[in-house]
């Protein structure tokens, strides 16, 4: 009861903080009542992380309300953005279930063919005399979603699904479907199940990686709905009496395809578009083919599709914009992979190699092409790790020195402790990139020292609220920031 009390106040400081902060008092009153709130709410929230009430990421989020705030704008791939869902992509969990159906909403962009938006995915439906095609089946938690909005559409049964490939966000709903007692075939990329098992096989792994909860990731085979047909290239099927051509290229993965329908004009384009520079460079995830990707982009525009119905952002009538919008995104990646291939060629470094790949200006200047989920120079380390070994061509780093011995080392010569927070301190006014160094050299040296725990906090915080932060980047500072928080509380517990 009393940590129920604590934290009710602290979110009523909170609350008042937020109110005077913005209203014409000013930052007097305001700031000092959301001053106050940020420390009653951050006494109170430990109390209840001691207790086990809370995990640590959560905590962070919830200490650092401009944190979220950055992370729901950058974080939602075009579709609205749910904390609860993108926290619990594999699960099956109430609330999450519940916040997907409420941010779900149906598009018909063509008579028959359907746009369900879920928060941060799409998933695609076709009527057709047959029955039901469903392209794809989003998270965990959305399947319950998909389902709802699939019955706002007709009552048939579904007769297909198609996965594009088999990431979370595209493959794990199905259980719904299932449960609903639907047997639908699902028809996928031969690759797919491997990219399955490789989930089981590596699940504290991807877990880590996707910020993921591990006991919500597949264990088991029967913790996933499997495809029930797979192909190699291309394949047709004919259902209710119209073609449907599943295409395969490798891309974001080695197992996606796009689906298209010749007789409507309709292209579901799965993640090879999606409104901006996509997710080709992420460092946390295993290779993306860049070349490969640029070939499937070309060849969808050449179709001349009349309907683009994209797994993330809005779909398009308009062919002329949806040819030219793909036929820019290939030629970006073509650029990015050439240049990172002629800077290899030339024998530069790598972190040369990267750092000299630009954008021509008439793509640099693209909206569609902003970098909202990676930037450019994460394309490129992409192409030159499709390329290369692990090395990165600095000779030290062969055989280097382990990275405790080197941040004790900095610690020593920056002469302990207090000194190098203070530099730190003074670097972040101007050099975000370099402060973030240092402030792994410290938190290296002595995880339980709390200057370097708060060190870490602030910095990555700042990093964060950056403008030129993207999606990716925050999701590793989140995990920096909730390390240092997590030592904190472990520290405090030793009290």
């Amino acid at each position: 009861m009393r940590v129920v009390l604590v934290v009710g106040t602290a979110v009523l400081f909170f609350i008042l903080g937020l109110a005077l902060g913005g209203s014409q008092l000013g930052s007097g009153l305001g700031e000092q009542a959301a001053n106050l709130a940020g420390r009653a709410t951050s006494a109170a929230l430990e109390t209840v992380a001691q207790r086990g009430s809370i995990d640590t990421r959560s905590l962070v989020l919830l200490e650092n309300p401009r944190v979220m705030a950055a992370v729901a704008r950058i974080g939602g791939f075009g579709g609205e953005f749910s904390r609860s869902v993108a926290m619990n992509m594999f699960s099956r969990l109430p609330e999450a279930i519940e916040d997907a159906r409420e941010k779900s909403s149906v598009v018909e962009l063509a008579p028959r063919s359907y746009l369900l938006r879920l928060p941060i995915v799409n998933a695609v439906y076709f009527d057709t005399d047959a029955g039901g095609v469903l392209v794809d089946t989003g998270m965990g938690p959305g399947g319950p979603a998909i389902l709802d909005l699939i019955r706002t559409i007709s009552d048939k049964p579904l007769h297909t699904i198609i996965y594009t490939h088999g990431h979370v966000d595209h493959a794990f709903g199905t259980w719904a479907i299932a449960e609903a007692g639907q047997t639908p075939q699902i028809v996928a990329h031969a690759d797919l199940p491997r990219r399955v098992e490789r989930y089981m096989k590596l699940r504290g792994s991807i877990a880590r990686y996707m910020s993921q909860p591990e006991d919500q990731l597949p264990l088991t085979r029967e913790d996933f709905v499997w495809p029930t047909q797979t192909f190699h290239d291309r394949l047709e099927l004919e259902i209710g009496g119209e073609t449907f051509v599943l295409q395969h290229h490798r891309g974001e993965t080695d197992d996606q395809l796009y689906v298209w329908v010749p007789g409507r004009g309709a292209l579901a384009s799965a993640d090879y578009y999606q409104g901006f520079l996509p997710n080709g460079g992420n460092g946390k995830r295993v290779q993306r083919h860049i070349e490969d990707w640029a070939v499937a982009l070309r060849e969808m525009a050449d179709l001349e599709p009349k309907v683009l119905l994209p797994a993330h952002g809005e779909g398009s009538t308009d062919t002329a914009q949806i040819q030219r919008d793909f036929r820019r995104l290939a030629e970006a990646f073509e650029s990015i992979a050439q240049q990172t291939i002629d800077g290899l060629n030339r024998g530069l470094r790598k972190d040369e190699v990267v750092r000299n790949v630009k954008l021509p200006e008439h793509l640099a200047s693209d909206h569609k092409l902003r970098e909202h989920y990676v930037t450019v120079q994460d394309v490129a380390k992409m192409v030159a790790r499709q390329y290369t070994g692990w090395w990165d061509d600095w000779p030290s780093h062969w055989t280097p020195v382990d990275s405790i011995s080197l941040s004790r080392s900095v610690l020593e010569e920056t002469g302990g402790m207090e000194q190098l927070v203070e530099r730190t301190r003074e670097i972040m006014r101007g050099d975000l990139r370099l402060a973030s160094q240092y402030a792994d050299w410290a938190f290296e040296a002595d995880p339980t020292d709390p200057l370097a725990q708060q060190l870490v906090i602030d910095v990555y915080r700042e990093r964060i609220l950056d403008p030129g932060c993207r999606t990716q980047e925050a999701l590793v500072y989140i995990d920096a920031m909730t390390a240092a928080r997590q030592a904190q509380i472990d520290v405090a517990s030793l009290r």
